[in-house]
């Protein structure tokens, strides 16, 4: 029985999604309770940060100007809904001019400002630049030490690396930070899927699949995908049952995702041999994919219908 794991397959992988929306906590931490956590996150880079200012030298100038002008109020200055609005737009853009000036805008105001200092993490993430983008995390993680995301997020650059002990490790800490954080413990579980350590792999994206399963109905693309990884995940541990009720949710969707289908016409044919729920569900499969490898796996499932 061969599984499709999104993690795999056709382009449906959740187990690098970096978290670009941390929530915060409702009170500001103490920096000096951070001070265990600073041992853990002594990587440097290339370029070292302004801890003034939480941003790369190369960009504090920007900056500078702004922050000695407003350095008398700048722990009660207020961020504004257009400062917020900016640096969302700058993110989406992917545009780093843009982005720094919004991002050091609301950095004069709050040098510690969690938003902003992920939203560059982010960018540099994803331009490759990965020890700019720790060391953001690591400036954001002095007044936030138990923000998830940020524990998340690290463990996404490690995971880019190849440092996967590293990242289960992290992927680890953002579930301790919070129980119910969905983003980290998927990526734990698909990481042990993709090395298919079934049983590791099922309590970690069965959390996912909890903190998701309203949006599974609704067919969001991220909460299907985790959906699908927590029933592979099943499937490998025999859980069959419970694998068939997961896909059929997905099924009764709105999702357009076939990788939920194949696995789905995979266990029913090949494991539970029920031949007319398969062919209902192979039907819609081959008018929604394109995917050669895929029609190749429907047509081998159905000649064993046969």
């Amino acid at each position: 029985m061969a599984l499709v794991a999104g993690v795999l397959c056709f382009s449906t992988t959740v187990r690098a999604q970096f978290d670009e929306n941390p929530k915060g906590n409702k009170a500001r931490a103490n920096n000096n309770d951070s001070s265990d956590l600073d041992k853990d996150f002594d990587e440097t880079g290339d370029k070292k940060t302004d801890p003034a200012k939480g941003l790369p030298e190369e960009h504090t100038e920007d900056a500078a100007d702004a922050s000695a002008e407003h350095n008398d109020f700048a722990k009660s200055a207020e961020v504004t809904k257009a400062e917020l609005d900016e640096l969302s737009a700058a993110l989406k853009k992917r545009s780093e001019p843009q982005l720094v000036k919004a991002a050091a805008a609301i950095l004069s105001k709050n040098p510690s400002h969690l938003e902003s200092l992920n939203a560059m993490a982010v960018y540099y993430f994803e331009a490759k630049k990965y020890g700019m983008a720790k060391l953001l995390i690591k400036r954001a993680m002095k007044d936030h030490p138990k923000e998830p995301a940020l524990f998340n997020n690290l463990g996404i650059i490690y995971l880019s690396e190849g440092e996967t002990r590293s990242a289960i490790e992290y992927f680890r800490k953002s579930i301790a930070a919070r129980a119910d954080y969905r983003i980290g413990a998927t990526n734990l579980g698909s990481i042990y899927l993709d090395y298919r350590d079934y049983k590791r792999s099922v309590s970690p994206l069965e959390e996912g699949y909890k903190a998701a399963r309203s949006d599974v109905r609704r067919g969001d693309a991220t909460a299907v995908e985790i959906a699908n990884n927590y029933g592979v995940a099943l499937m490998g541990t025999g859980e069959n049952a419970k694998a068939e009720e997961v896909f059929s949710e997905i099924v009764s969707s709105s999702a357009r995702n076939p990788v939920p289908y194949l696995n789905y016409a995979i266990l029913l044919v090949e494991v539970q041999k029920k031949k007319n729920d398969a062919v209902r569900v192979l039907s819609k499969l081959k008018f929604m994919t394109d995917d050669r490898e895929i029609l190749r796996r429907v047509e081998a499932l159905e000649r064993k219908l046969e």
